[in-house]
């Protein structure tokens, strides 16, 4: 239930759609006369706000913490597994133009690629299946089956990957793919997900007891750059603000969230030494 509630919940929460839906509504209010004034009043607050979420630097306030918050790590010797969550797949454009299509996020493949082929050795695991509302069934398709096709053409042959393919969210991630991986004592299991994303999947990892190696990747903070920017795309651009401001406000609503409903034992994941996780 709170799979299908979440889905339901966020495009309300949504700081970009929140902010439209409430202007939009002070459109319409201002045709009852005794409420103009006052409607008037609030249509220039939600402008005002609307404008400084789109250029002062709140979206990279916001996800700075979450992108820093697991460094990129010093790699080991020898990894027995590595796990690559979905989200970068776009399984309805896939279904209908034939042909894998990813989205911002596609640089989970690339890093998940290097360490395929950096360690051959290790057992490599593909979760999540998400979760289609609304879709016409002739272009319904689990993210998994878009993964597929997208290791067919950059060369992972199928039979080494092992995939997870009924997890809608985060928490279903973890425990399903414990279930396919059977993860060992002592093993050492890479995870590769967004940056912005890694505290709740670590968390919810670590939920199911398996310690995992963090390999965040797909940043979209430039933390070290000075002034009011802050975000890969550089310069005057308040749509980069607004799009910030979403990815992380979904982030931290989602480390709440999952703590309230007990999927988590944290809100953040404690930050333990590389030899922890070994």
């Amino acid at each position: 239930m709170s799979v299908y509630l979440s889905k339901f919940l966020w495009p309300l929460l949504n700081p970009a759609n929140l902010l439209l839906t409430l202007l939009i509504l002070g459109g319409l209010l201002q045709i009852w006369r005794p409420w103009r004034r006052w409607v008037r009043r609030g249509v220039f607050v939600l402008l005002l706000a609307l404008l400084s979420v789109s250029v002062l630097p709140l979206g990279r306030l916001l996800v700075e913490p979450l992108e820093g918050y697991f460094p990129p790590p010093q790699l080991p010797e020898k990894l027995d597994g590595i796990i690559l969550l979905s989200g970068s797949e776009q399984p309805v454009l896939t279904a209908a133009w034939g042909q894998p299509q990813v989205n911002a996020a596609a640089e989970r493949y690339l890093v998940f690629t290097e360490l395929a082929r950096r360690y051959p050795d290790a057992k490599l695991l593909y979760t999540g299946a998400g979760l289609q509302l609304g879709v016409e069934p002739g272009l319904l398709m689990a993210e998994a089956d878009v993964a597929e096709r997208i290791f067919q053409q950059i060369g992972i042959p199928l039979d080494r990957v092992m995939f997870e393919r009924a997890a809608r969210n985060t928490i279903e991630n973890a425990v399903n793919s414990k279930a396919v991986a059977k993860p060992q004592p002592g093993e050492t299991w890479a995870l590769v997900t967004s940056a912005r994303h890694m505290p709740r999947a670590v968390n919810c990892f670590r939920a199911v007891d398996w310690q995992v190696l963090p390999v965040p990747v797909d940043y979209i903070s430039t933390p070290r750059q000075p002034g009011w920017g802050g975000f890969a795309s550089l310069g005057f651009n308040p749509m980069a603000g607004l799009t910030g401001l979403n990815l992380a406000t979904q982030e931290w609503l989602g480390l709440f969230a999952y703590r309230l409903l007990g999927h988590t034992r944290t809100i953040l994941p404690e930050r333990l030494p590389d030899r922890a996780v070994k």
